[in-house]
């Protein structure tokens, strides 16, 4: 199956801010800003996964690629990045390039890494501090979770004041609980009927039940 149209995922957002009561999300934002205090479900506009953005973010996406701000007063990054990476490639690779650039920051120091399961699939959880910009009486940190699958890389990580993590730590668990990835075919193009969504509701709009089905 082709990739899923624009208006295809306008309806899909739409349909979970309906679902939610939120006015939050506006038709003439072309489903790539996602704001308020609301959880926000999201299919990734190049098809290669489905998530819901916590209440705790305000959000912009565009294909592979989510980048969100804190909304609950205090100063952190979120972002989801989908990456190109050889089929031999593992999570642990990829936690250990990934870190490389942050162990550039003053400071830095690896927390802990553990493993977890991602959408039933192997993923790591790694967290760091390091010099909040280069104040040392401030440390940042950053939680960052990793997941290969074929050819590609997922990288979802938060970063922000490390005394601080503790106020989006149920938006982060909620995300991680929620996030699914498409199977990807032959030439690693995503199956986008696997991100069908799992809200069975009748909504009087027939679009919108059209998307809830998973009819893309």
């Amino acid at each position: 199956m082709s990739l899923m149209s624009l208006r295809s995922a306008l309806v899909a957002v739409i349909a979970g801010a309906s679902l939610l009561g939120s006015t939050a999300v506006r038709a003439d934002d072309l489903a790539n800003v996602l704001v308020g205090r609301v959880d926000k479900p999201l299919i990734d506009p190049a098809g290669f996964y489905a998530v819901v953005l916590p209440a705790g973010f305000d959000c912009e996406a565009t294909p592979r690629r989510v980048r969100c701000q804190g909304n609950r007063g205090v100063q952190s990054l979120l972002t989801i990045d989908v990456l190109d990476v050889p089929q031999s490639a593992s999570v642990e690779l990829l936690m250990l390039n990934q870190m490389d650039a942050f162990k550039k920051k003053p400071h830095f120091k690896l927390l802990n890494k553990k493993n977890l399961s991602i959408d039933g699939q192997k993923a790591l959880m790694a967290t760091y501090t390091f010099d909040h910009f280069g104040n040392v009486q401030l440390p940042g940190g950053a939680q960052a979770v990793y997941l290969v699958r074929v050819n590609k890389a997922y990288v979802i990580h938060f970063e922000g004041r490390a005394d601080q993590f503790a106020v989006h730590k149920q938006d982060l668990e909620s995300l991680y609980a929620s996030f699914k990835t498409a199977r990807l075919d032959g030439g690693g193009n995503p199956i986008v009927e696997d991100l069908k969504p799992k809200v069975k509701s009748s909504s009087g709009d027939p679009d919108i039940d059209r998307a809830l089905r998973g009819g893309y």
